[in-house]
């Protein structure tokens, strides 16, 4: 009874809101959380015991920051991988044995865990505010 009691606390309990940009408690567009952020979350529960368990958002302030930052790891990150495809697949052209094929799985892997160093997450965003981002982003660019 008792850890039921708990347990439902724990679930009433809200979340406060955190920029992941500036670290102000304020109000804003929601992080969507994914493989990165709940690895995160499951290590600073599980092995330093110290989650703060915030609800991440991107305040207002920071959206332009945030959307810089944003586009920049997506593009390192698809030429991180592209280098690291690059690099398996020239070791598997000149070994062509089965060392080389792991190798060049590890250097695709490895890529992509680097490209991890400037990572930004995602924003949970309902599909009108996509459309409208998509919108005024195109029209920035068209300009």
């Amino acid at each position: 009874m008792i850890y039921g009691e708990i347990s439902m606390k724990k679930e009433s309990i809200k979340k406060e809101p955190r920029c992941i940009i500036c670290g102000k408690e304020v109000d804003g567009l929601e992080v969507k959380p994914d493989h990165v952020i709940n690895a995160m979350r499951w290590f600073k529960r599980n092995i330093t015991h110290n989650e703060k368990n915030y609800r991440l958002v991107v305040c207002k302030d920071c959206y332009v920051k945030y959307k810089k930052a944003r586009d920049s790891y997506n593009s390192k990150t698809v030429s991180y991988i592209l280098i690291g495809v690059i690099f398996a697949a020239l070791l598997i052209i000149t070994g062509r044995d089965l060392g080389a094929v792991a190798a060049g799985i590890g250097i695709i892997i490895l890529m992509y865990v680097l490209s991890l160093l400037s990572y930004m997450p995602g924003l949970k965003l309902a599909k009108s505010e996509k459309r409208k981002e998509l919108n005024s982003s195109s029209k920035k660019y068209n300009n």
